[in-house]
C-alpha cells in the first residue's frame, strides 16, 4: 500500500507540475525549446534525467552486481562525453540555436540528411518511448500488483498529458525533481546497504576474501580491454548521436549555461554513478547468488528497507523511467512536426501557434500509438529497440562530430558517412557482435573513413556553410580545410 501511494504521490506531483506550467507556452518555440530561456538548474536536471533511465537504475546496478569495479567501464565514456560537451560542443550548439538534430544535418550537410535522420529518429524514440513503459510498468506491477496493462495505461496517460501541455518547460522541472528523486533514493539505498556491511573498508575487506575479482577494474579477467575500450566508445563518442541528448543545449539561455550545466550534470552523474556501484557491490555480500541481474535492486529494496523508504526509492525508479520518456516523447512529436511536416509537407505553415497546435496533436497521437504498441510488445521489437539506439549513434554520431571539426566536410561526405555508418552497424550485429563489440566501434572507424575520402573526393562546400559553423575567412579566400 505504501509503495502504491509512493509512486501515485510521485505521477500526481510531476502531473501538476506539468499543467502549472503550460500557461507559459504560447508558440512552437516555448513548447519545442522552451523559449530557449532554461537557467543551469533546470538545464542541469533535464540533461541528468533524460540519460539516467531505468536501465541505469536497474540495469546498471544489476551489471555492477555482476563486475563489481569493473563495470565502471560503461559510465567512464559518459563521463567522457560530459566533458567534451561542457568544453567544446555545448556552446557551439547552442549558438547554431535551431530546434533538433536534423536542423543542424540540414543546415551543414543538406535536406536529404536531414529526412533519413529524421525518419529513423521518429522510429527509434517511439520504440524507446515504449521500453521506458515497460521498465515502468513492470516496476509498479511488482511492487504493487496492479496489472501490467493498467499500469501502462496509467503512466502513460500521465507523461503524455503533462508533456503535451507543457512542453520542453514542464519536461526541464519535472525532470529536475525527478533528478532529486533519483540523488535521494540512490543515497538512501546506499547508505543503508553499506550500514548492512559495515561501512565501505568492511565492504572491500570482505569482497577481497570472497570474491577479489570484484575489485579488479578488469573484472578478474571478465572485462577484456577491447570490451572496455568498446563500452567507453560506445556511450562516450556514441552521445553526439543520439538526438534526445543533443537538442537538450537548444532550449539553454545562453551559451554560458549550456556549458555550465554540462560541469553540473558531470558532477550529478558521479553522485548516480558511484553509490550505484556500491549498492551493487554490498549486494554481492548481502544477497548472493542472484541470478537475475534485473532483480537485485527490487530484492535489495523490499529486503534492506522500509516501507516508507522502499516506497521512496521505488518512486525514485518510476521517476528515472517517466523522465526519459518525456524527453523522448518530446523529441518525437517535435520531430513528426518540425523536421517532417513543417521542411517535406507543409513547409508554407510558419505560424508558431498553428505548429503549436500540430505538435500537441502529434504528441498525442505517438503517445497513444506508445501505450497500444506496449500493451502488444514482443521480443522482435524489443530487440529493434535496444539497437536502435546503436545504429542511430552509429549513423550520427561521427557526422555530427566530423561536421563540426572539419571545415572541409562536405554534403557527399556526409551523407556516405551515415550510409557507411548504419550499414556497418547493421552488418556487426548480423555477424552477432564479434569480440563482444559494440557496432559503434567498427562504426565510428568506417563512418570517419567513408566521410573523409569522400569529402576529398568531391568538391569542397560553399562559403556559406563555412562561414555559418565556422566562420573562418582565410578558409573561404583559399577554399581548403
Amino acid at each position: 500500500m505504501i509503495y502504491s501511494l509512493m509512486m501515485l504521490l510521485y505521477l500526481i506531483i510531476i502531473l501538476l507540475a506539468g499543467i502549472f506550467v503550460s500557461k507559459y507556452v504560447k508558440n512552437a518555440d516555448d513548447w519545442a525549446v522552451a523559449g530557449r530561456s532554461l537557467g543551469i538548474i533546470p538545464s542541469t536536471g533535464t540533461y541528468f534525467a533524460t540519460i539516467v533511465s531505468t536501465v541505469s537504475v536497474m540495469g546498471y546496478l544489476g551489471y555492477y552486481y555482476q563486475l563489481g569495479w569493473g563495470g565502471w567501464w560503461n559510465w567512464a565514456g559518459t563521463a567522457i562525453s560530459t566533458i567534451i560537451f561542457a568544453g567544446w560542443f555545448a556552446a557551439r550548439l547552442r549558438r547554431f540555436g535551431k530546434v533538433t538534430l536534423p536542423d543542424f544535418l540540414e543546415e551543414r550537410y543538406g535536406k536529404i540528411h536531414s529526412g533519413i535522420a529524421a525518419v529513423l529518429i521518429l522510429f527509434s524514440t517511439l520504440l524507446f518511448t515504449c521500453a521506458q513503459l515497460v521498465g515502468s510498468s513492470v516496476l509498479v506491477n511488482v511492487a504493487t500488483g496492479i496489472p501490467v496493462n493498467t499500469a501502462i495505461i496509467i503512466i502513460g496517460v500521465v507523461f503524455i498529458i503533462f508533456t503535451i501541455t507543457g512542453g520542453m518547460i514542464s519536461v526541464a522541472w519535472t525532470d529536475t525533481i525527478s533528478t532529486v528523486l533519483i540523488l535521494i533514493g540512490v543515497f538512501i539505498l546506499t547508505f543503508v546497504s553499506l550500514g548492512k556491511v559495515g561501512g565501505f573498508k568492511e565492504l572491500h575487506l570482505t569482497l577481497a576474501q570472497i570474491e577479489p575479482e570484484a575489485l579488479d577494474p578488469f573484472a578478474g579477467g571478465a572485462m577484456t580491454w577491447g570490451l572496455a575500450i568498446s563500452w567507453c566508445i560506445t556511450w562516450g563518442i556514441g552521445n553526439f548521436g543520439v538526438p534526445q541528448i543533443m537538442t537538450r543545449f537548444y532550449s539553454c539561455k545562453d551559451e554560458h549555461v549550456a556549458r555550465m550545466s554540462q560541469g553540473w550534470t558531470g558532477f550529478t552523474l558521479l553522485l548516480f554513478y558511484v553509490p550505484t556501484m556500491l549498492i551493487g557491490l554490498s549486494g554481492k555480500i548481502l544477497f548472493p547468488g542472484i541470478t537475475n541481474p534485473d532483480a537485485v535492486a527490487p530484492i535489495m529494496v523490499k529486503e534492506l528497507l522500509s516501507p516508507v523508504l522502499g516506497g521512496i526509492v521505488l518512486a525514485s525508479i518510476l521517476a528515472a523511467s517517466v523522465s526519459t520518456a518525456d524527453s523522448v516523447l518530446l523529441l518525437s512529436g517535435t520531430t513528426a512536426v518540425r523536421d517532417i511536416y513543417q521542411k517535406f509537407i507543409n513547409p508554407n505553415n510558419t505560424d508558431s501557434k498553428k505548429i503549436l497546435k500540430i505538435s500537441r496533436y502529434a504528441t498525442l497521437i505517438i503517445g497513444i500509438l506508445a501505450i497500444i504498441s506496449t500493451m502488444f510488445m514482443t521480443s522482435t521489437v524489443m530487440w529493434i529497440q535496444a539497437n536502435m539506439v546503436g545504429i542511430l549513434g552509429s549513423m550520427l554520431a561521427m557526422t555530427v562530430i566530423i561536421g563540426f571539426a572539419w571545415k572541409r566536410s562536405n554534403a557527399q561526405g556526409g551523407l556516405a558517412g551515415m550510409i557507411v555508418g548504419i550499414v556497418t552497424a547493421i552488418i556487426w550485429y548480423a555477424l552477432q557482435k564479434p569480440f563482444g563489440w559494440f557496432p559503434i566501434l567498427p562504426s565510428i572507424f568506417t563512418s570517419t573513413l567513408a566521410n573523409i575520402l569522400v569529402s576529398l573526393a568531391t568538391p569542397p562546400p560553399n562559403k556559406e556553410i563555412i562561414n555559418r559553423f565556422f566562420d573562418d575567412q582565410q578558409y573561404q579566400e583559399n577554399g581548403i580545410a
